[in-house]
């Protein structure tokens, strides 16, 4: 089971640790990122920017395990579903 993940009725499942899956995120949260290839180019890289910058988070292109957690985040407060209980 992938660390990152979401899974709502609105957006549906996405695995976030592919990079396809985090333009796939992006898009889905207003910052086109072409389409979910998995190839990291300048369209991919500059929605990861925008995105982070979004939400004052370290700016540097990559999607690394601070950006996958807050696109998760973003997603679960976008998709209007109830945040799980950690167990």
């Amino acid at each position: 089971m992938p660390k990152f993940e979401h899974n709502s009725e609105k957006f549906g499942y996405i695995n976030l640790e592919s990079l396809a899956g985090a333009q796939q995120a992006l898009s889905l949260l207003g910052h086109d990122a072409g389409a979910p290839d998995g190839k990291d180019g300048p369209t991919t890289q500059r929605a990861v920017r925008e995105f982070q910058a979004s939400l004052s988070i370290k700016i540097d292109g990559i999607v690394g395990p601070q950006t996958r957690q807050s696109l998760m985040d973003e997603l679960q407060k976008r998709s209007g579903d109830p945040v799980a209980p950690s167990v």
